[in-house]
């Protein structure tokens, strides 16, 4: 008995630190995809292929070459690719939550054309 008052007396100042919710915020979702992890700023290298089945080179601000080809799922399974076309690679969000805001549901990378060039 005397190891869980010792046990309780240690917890207790813990529970007294901890903040009450504000019960008119909404609850964070962990699930979000945050801006970073949108492909909005990844780059068209190269596409090759045929019309039948093409593959886009990207590159990610990371540095990271992927190799996309059409209805494959990137980033966790959140973005698909929709189309690979002849100077440009269509993506869109797969998983769509509602409680989650989405600033875009629909990407599309070209070839030659980047941020910076305006």
């Amino acid at each position: 008995m005397n190891k869980n008052l010792g046990l309780w007396l240690l917890l207790l100042p813990i529970s007294l630190l901890a903040q009450p919710r504000d019960p008119f915020r909404p609850l964070p979702s962990p699930d979000c995809a945050t801006p970073a992890e949108s492909p909005a700023s990844w780059q068209l290298k190269g596409i090759i292929g045929q019309a039948t089945l093409r593959y886009a080179w990207i590159v990610t601000p990371a540095g990271q070459w992927l190799r996309a080809k059409p209805r494959q799922t990137l980033l966790a399974g959140r973005w698909q690719v929709e189309q690979v076309l002849e100077r440009q690679l269509t993506l869109k969000e797969a998983l769509g939550d509602p409680a989650c805001p989405a600033a875009e549901n629909r990407v599309v990378l070209t070839l030659g054309k980047h941020k910076e060039e305006k």
